[in-house]
Formats: C-alpha cells, sequence, structure tokens
C-alpha cells in the first residue's frame, strides 16, 4: 500500500508542477501578444562592425585592382593615342616643310611611353589604406541609411505555436555609442502609440 501512495504523490507533483508551468506560460504568452515588445538595435557598433569589414575587403582588393589595370593601361594608351600626330610640318621662312614619318613614328612611340608610365606612376602611388577608409565609412553609412529607411519604426508581428498566437514586436533604430548593440523592452501599447 505504501508502494502505491508514493507513487500517487510523485504523479501528483508532475501534474501539479506541469500545470504551474502551463499556466505561467500561457500568462507569458497572454501578456507579451497583448503588450508589444520594442526590439531597440543600436546601430553605431553595428556600423562600425560594417565599416571595419568593409575597409578590409577594399584593402584587400583595391592594390589588385590597380594591377589589373595597369595591365590594361598601354593597350588603352596605344588606342586613344594613336595618330596623335599626323603629319607633323613646321614653316621655316613661308616654306612648308614635313618632318620624316620615322621621326614623327619616335615622336609618337616616346609620347605614348611617357604617358604609360606617367600613369603607371600614378596608379602606384595611390593611397589604398586613405581610400580604403573613406569608401569603408561611405558604405558603412549607406548600409546604416538604408536600414533606417527600411526597417525603423516598424511593426512585425512574430508567430508562436505554429502561428496561432501573433506576438507584436516594434523595431526601433537608434545610434548610441557605449550602449548594448540589441534590447528587448515589453512596452505597454500606449507608450507606443504616442
Amino acid at each position: 500500500m505504501k508502494g502505491k501512495r508514493r507513487w500517487l504523490f510523485f504523479f501528483a507533483g508532475v501534474f501539479t508542477g506541469m500545470l504551474v508551468l502551463a499556466v505561467v506560460a500561457a500568462g507569458l504568452v497572454y501578456l507579451g501578444s497583448s503588450r508589444t515588445w520594442l526590439l531597440r538595435i543600436n546601430t553605431n557598433g553595428i556600423a562600425a562592425k560594417i565599416e571595419g569589414a568593409a575597409q578590409l575587403k577594399i584593402s584587400q582588393m583595391l592594390p589588385g585592382y590597380i594591377e589589373s589595370v595597369k595591365g590594361s593601361v598601354p593597350e588603352l594608351v596605344a588606342n586613344r593615342a594613336a595618330n596623335q600626330f599626323g603629319d607633323l610640318k613646321f614653316t621655316l621662312g613661308g616654306e612648308e616643310f614635313a618632318l620624316p614619318q620615322e621621326f614623327v613614328s619616335r615622336l609618337e612611340a616616346n609620347y605614348r611611353a611617357s604617358l604609360i608610365r606617367a600613369i603607371n606612376d600614378l596608379l602606384d602611388t595611390m593611397p589604398v589604406e586613405k581610400m580604403s577608409a573613406e569608401l569603408g565609412k561611405e558604405i558603412a553609412d549607406i548600409v546604416e541609411n538604408s536600414l533606417y529607411a527600411e526597417f525603423n519604426s516598424r511593426e512585425v508581428d512574430v508567430g508562436v505555436f505554429r502561428d496561432k498566437i501573433s506576438i507584436p514586436v516594434m523595431i526601433e533604430l537608434v545610434n548610441q555609442p557605449g550602449h548594448r548593440d540589441f534590447q528587448l523592452i515589453l512596452m505597454s501599447n500606449e507608450v507606443l502609440e504616442q
């Protein structure tokens, strides 16, 4: 008899514990669905991470891009600077003299070589680190502005229990240096409507 009674108390305790958990869960779901959750996202930390990642990627990619441009400089200069000198003539004492074609060809070749050297020197001295820092900052600003335009003050319904219960979540984007990246706050609907 004592063994049956022990099992009876055990199952009564298990049943009571499950009932308490179910009531607490139902209360939390009701509280969560009758009020709005506010998800506050601090874009300051996100923007800094995006900026750092963009700077790193740009500083890795830019030298290779510059080298590929340098490889195509001779062809571009040859196409653009072809026949720039044409028939060179000079006038002396009222008489016009044509320069020999060999001289014109050498002049064009020297001009092209000097132009290619100057462009390659310019590409070699480009401030890659400064450019990557500036581009990284611009990319971070663009992404942050896009996030604000798309998600700030947007309400999203999150489905719970296979979408049987809907919990409203308001997304608020802020830029507060030194604060946490994410905060989840339970707000009353009256506060959010103001």
